[in-house]
């Protein structure tokens, strides 16, 4: 059997707010709760102290919530003129910078009745230029 040894296991602490370079390693279609399509992205922060740590995204496809969608796809190299259907791997595989602040945990975990931790959310994405 495997030992095992928690000290040396890395924590889930949000990284520092900054921009990292990152790319996208996975993408997959799913339905918010309230009932609206979405696209849940991972990011992968390339190069840095912060190396091969992974950051969560959500795209929601709401009119209310449509700039976001587009300003993430123009960075992620989709034309201005874009039209069309937007599926999760398409996005899986592209670069870009991405500026993240920390983000309070929000509410309780009602199966451990625990505190939810704080998380990075991603304020903005940037066309990776060079």
């Amino acid at each position: 059997m495997a030992g095992i040894d928690f000290s040396k296991v890395q924590g889930l602490e949000p990284v520092p707010p900054d921009t990292y370079t990152a790319s996208t390693i996975k993408a997959e279609a799913g339905t918010s709760k309230a009932g609206n399509e979405k696209i849940d992205l991972q990011w992968k922060v390339e190069g840095g102290k912060y190396d091969g740590r992974i950051i969560f995204d959500t795209l929601t496809f709401t009119e209310k919530a449509m700039f976001r969608v587009k300003a993430t796809l123009l960075a992620l190299g989709f034309p201005k003129t874009f039209k069309g259907t937007v599926r999760p791997d398409d996005l899986v595989g592209k670069t870009a910078k991405i500026t993240v602040d920390i983000q309070p945990g929000n509410g309780v975990d009602p199966e451990t009745g625990e505190e939810y931790p704080a998380r990075n959310r991603i304020k903005k994405i940037a066309l990776l230029k060079g």
